[in-house]
């Protein structure tokens, strides 16, 4: 299983604005933030903090961990991916987030629910979902 960096972070002027966070989906579709706990790295950006997750032996058999990168321009425009990998720590499915559409660029499409399930629970304002 990789190591990941959760993160929230702003420009020192707060047009700039990234977040990347973790979410573990459980097959019945329950999603949860993941609790990061790590070692202290250095932001993206000025202002805000960012950590070096290690999720190893971490899911149980059956949930999927979810790593949501969004970034804000200076437009105040979202743009973005979706990661998921499997209990044994593989990527089984990614999709890109862009002018409020979602569209798969990796994996099998049978993962695109878990996407949608994040999407919802985030709030995110989503135009057209290809899977």
């Amino acid at each position: 299983m990789p190591r990941f960096i959760v993160e929230l972070s702003r420009s020192k002027t707060g047009k700039h604005a990234i977040r990347r966070a973790l979410f573990i989906v459980s097959e019945d579709g329950r999603v949860k933030l993941f609790d990061s706990k790590g070692t202290p790295v250095k932001p993206t950006y000025v202002k805000g903090s960012a950590t070096l997750v290690n999720v190893k032996n971490t899911l149980k058999k059956g949930e999927f961990l979810v790593y949501v990168v969004m970034i804000k321009n200076l437009r105040g425009h979202l743009k973005g991916f979706f990661e998921v990998y499997d209990w044994e720590g593989r990527i089984v499915y990614r999709a890109k987030y862009h002018r409020l559409k979602l569209r798969k660029s990796l994996g099998n499409p049978y993962y695109a629910w878990i996407v949608r399930v994040v999407a919802e629970a985030l709030k995110l304002k989503i135009k057209n979902f290809n899977p």
